[in-house]
């Protein structure tokens, strides 16, 4: 029986997925044990595009800086019956313990391998993933996933691993921009209901006056008819 308490990592097909929660997610996966320690590293995550003006003039700037959180743990799966649980898998709660040893962690390593690496079917690629234990939640990718056979059975499936991760912070675009208020930044977003060509310039550029020039940039036949889901360009102006 694993805890509630243990850390868990989560997977969605995609990152907005994340925000609505379990009943969205593809799978799950929770550690046996806890890792001792966990660490956390940010490091500077800096846009390499050069942003034009309006005018199609280039302006010189250094995109905000954004730091990107990376968190890196170990942890062990043991299936030598030391341990009271056995490691979260699909067949191994089915299980007697001595069935489960002759069987090996693969089926609990297939699942962690899934809810970290492998591809999806509907997307082709590897799923986002939630991390949370306590005070700890991260919403990211997995970069690196390390596994270390230390102890075989009779058959030489392996009954003991070490296992590492690194997950790193997935930067969604829109989230950090509204951190940056500077008019200075390439922004393109989608327009939702209530959403005024105005409001939007007096956001983006802290005056609505703006609101004829990039509706020319943007071809649009009228400032007053923004269509829902539509995504608009407010790049940086020359003032």
């Amino acid at each position: 029986m694993l805890s509630f308490f243990n850390l868990s990592i989560t997977a969605f097909e995609t990152y907005e997925d994340i925000a609505w929660g379990y009943f969205w997610s593809v799978d799950s996966y929770q550690l046996q044990i806890n890792p001792s320690s966990v660490s956390c590293s940010f490091g500077k995550n800096e846009g390499d595009d050069e942003p034009a003006s309006a005018n199609g003039g280039a302006i010189p700037q250094k995109s905000p800086t954004y730091f990107k959180e990376t968190v890196s743990f170990k942890f062990t799966l043991d299936l030598t019956g030391v341990i009271p649980s056995v490691p979260d898998g699909d067949w191994y709660w089915m299980l007697p313990s001595e069935m489960s040893y002759f069987m090996g962690l693969d089926d609990s390593i297939e699942k962690l391998k899934g809810v970290t690496i492998y591809p999806l079917r509907a997307t082709h690629a590897p799923p986002f993933v939630h991390l949370v234990w306590g005070d700890i939640s991260l919403k990211g990718v997995v970069t690196d996933l390390g596994i270390e056979y230390t102890y075989f059975n009779s058959t030489g499936s392996a009954v003991r691993a070490e296992i590492s991760i690194t997950i790193e912070e997935f930067i969604n675009r829109d989230v950090e921009e509204s951190k940056y208020q500077s008019p200075d930044i390439t922004r393109i977003p989608t327009i939702k209901s209530g959403d005024t060509l105005p409001a939007l310039c007096k956001e983006f550029y802290s005056d609505k006056k703006y609101y004829v020039k990039i509706a020319e940039i943007n071809g649009l036949p009228s400032f007053r008819r923004l269509k829902l889901g539509e995504k608009l360009l407010f790049p940086p102006l020359e003032k």
